[in-house]
Order: C-alpha cells, then sequence, then structure tokens
C-alpha cells in the first residue's frame, strides 16, 4: 500500500503500534534500486511490518538542484522487495515556513565527504524519519558509512528508542558499489570505476598484512588506480569514530575514496570495525553487472 502524505502515513504507523507489530524502517531520496531493495528485504524479514520512505530530502540536494526519480516505479520495487507500505512526502510537508532544525554533530558531517556531501542534511532527514515513523529498527546500508554512522550515533545521543542495523554493501561483481548516482552511466564507465574499490581493497590486505603508515598505503592506492574518464579526488583513511585522518592505522577505520565524472562525485568506501573484516574482508552482497548498453 502507498501513502501519499503525513498524516495517512501516521494514522497507519499508530494502528500498527496499538497492535504491538514490529516496524522496520528504510528511508530514501527515491530512485530505488537493488541496493535498496537489500534493505527492504532485511526490514520486512526482520520486523512484522516493513515500512519504505520516498522523499527527496531538499536540503542535502545542492541548492536549486532537482532529483530524477519516479514514485511509481520506487513503490513497485519496494512492494516486491517486501515493504509492507510506502510512506511519500513532498517539500511542503517536511519543510513548512519556519523550519530551521538540524541535527549538529560537531564538524564530524565536513570530515568525511567534505561540505558537498552535505552529511548534516542527510543526517537530519534520516532522524526526522525516524523520529516520525517511531521504527523498533532502521535499516541504513554501509554504501553510505557516512550517514550510518552518524545516525546510529545520533538516534543514541538523542535517546531514541530504535535499533539502527547496518547492511552491507551491494556491489556488481566488478567491485563498484550500487548506487542512484551510476545509473546513467556506462558499462565501460562502471568498468573503469571498479579499479577504485580494487585500490581500496589493495589497501585493506597490506593493512591485514602488518602496514600501518597511512601516508605509504594511500600512495600504494594511488597507484592502483588508473582512470580515463573519471578523476581521481583522494584516498583516505579515516578513525571509524570522528572521520578524522589517521597516520597510523588503527580499529575500527575507514578506507574511504572518490572520483569524479560527468560532474558527479562518486564515493566508494571499506569500514572495517574489527580483526576479522580487516582480514576476511567485508561481507559485501554481490550481483551481477547490467548488460552492456
Amino acid at each position: 500500500m502507498h501513502f501519499a502524505c503525513l498524516s495517512a502515513g501516521k494514522a497507519f504507523i499508530r494502528e500498527v503500534a496499538r497492535t504491538g507489530q514490529t516496524i522496520g524502517t528504510v528511508h530514501t531520496l527515491g530512485a530505488l534500486h537493488l541496493g535498496h531493495a537489500e534493505l527492504i528485504r532485511r526490514a520486512a524479514s526482520e520486523n512484522d511490518v516493513a515500512i519504505v520512505t520516498v522523499y527527496p530530502n531538499k536540503i542535502q540536494l545542492r541548492p536549486g538542484g532537482s532529483y530524477d526519480f519516479n514514485l511509481d516505479e520506487d513503490i513497485g520495487l519496494a512492494l516486491r522487495s517486501g515493504a509492507t507500505a510506502v510512506i511519500s512526502s513532498n517539500d511542503t510537508e517536511m519543510f513548512p515556513p519556519g523550519y530551521r532544525t538540524l541535527v549538529s554533530q560537531g564538524d564530524c558531517h565536513l570530515r568525511l565527504g567534505g561540505p558537498e556531501a552535505y552529511l548534516k542534511e542527510a543526517v537530519t532527514g534520516a532522524v526526522r524519519w525516524i523520529c516520525y515513523a517511531s521504527p523498533t529498527r532502521s535499516y541504513f546500508g554501509l554504501k553510505d558509512i557516512g550517514q550510518a554512522i552518524l545516525v546510529k550515533r545520533a538516534v543514541a545521543d538523542l535517546l531514541l528508542d530504535c535499533e539502527i542495523r547496518f547492511v552491507p554493501t551491494v556491489r556488481y561483481k566488478n567491485g563498484v558499489p550500487i548506487s542512484s548516482r551510476l545509473r546513467r552511466f556506462s558499462r565501460s564507465e562502471l568498468d573503469e570505476l571498479s579499479c577504485l574499490f580494487r585500490a581500496l581493497d589493495h589497501s585493506r590486505k597490506e593493512i591485514a598484512q602488518g602496514v600501518s603508515r597511512v601516508k605509504d598505503l594511500v600512495a600504494s592506492a594511488t597507484s592502483q588506480i588508473k582512470f580515463r574518464s573519471f578523476q581521481l579526488d583522494f584516498v583516505r583513511i579515516v578513525g571509524a569514530d570522528n572521520f578524522e585522518d589517521l597516520e597510523q592505522v588503527k580499529l575500527p577505520f575507514i578506507i574511504f575514496g572518490a572520483a569524479t565524472a560527468h560532474g558527479l562525485r562518486i564515493f566508494d568506501s571499506i569500514y572495517v570495525p574489527d580483526q576479522d573484516t580487516l582480514v576476511k574482508g567485508p561481507s559485501d552482497i554481490w550481483i551481477d553487472l547490467p548488460e552492456p548498453s
């Protein structure tokens, strides 16, 4: 089922809560893809009710920018993936005159992708939806590692009664993470971009073998990247608690990289929370590449 406004969705949520059923939520901007489908499947399998929200959060988009999505297609994908309900909204409901509240976490939101990543705004949007839906559990993909970690911190700090569940990154078999930003990229461009993940994973393997000086690790990773259409923006290794650049590797950490093409910055990362992940690699989910166009 689909609820096209906040009031109708809230009535449904209250009825679910009245019956004592557990709620799992997945909060999206729209343009749903197979990465979202994995989040929804987990929310559906681990809860009585799975709710997907669809709203292109205007505060995390570039000023004057628009977000290309098809609501009917998104509803269809969500329901096929196991969603009980989809709730959509609009700017009038979400940002009425006088709106002024943002979730502040110091300068953490600036340390990972920079101000153009709009991470504070993304966290604010997610936390607002969690406050609205009061889920038992809410699901966030590790593809958007900064948002996932900061939302979990915000939920703990604000004493919200919700478990934040991390879901492994869904990747094409060449290593490229599924992303709505990549839906217009050609198969050859996806193949080219794959060297970014291989470089990040090369760093993980070097760290597992005992290399710990970040300057050397970044230089080694950068040497693995051969781009033609893309421009490498950076490779970094940061602490997972505060996103500060490390000089010597220590757990937990994130190996983080970015590249730009067609005016879009594409991020990729490997989250290493423990020794087991360091040695074996992340438990990513691998799917077939789209057919060449």
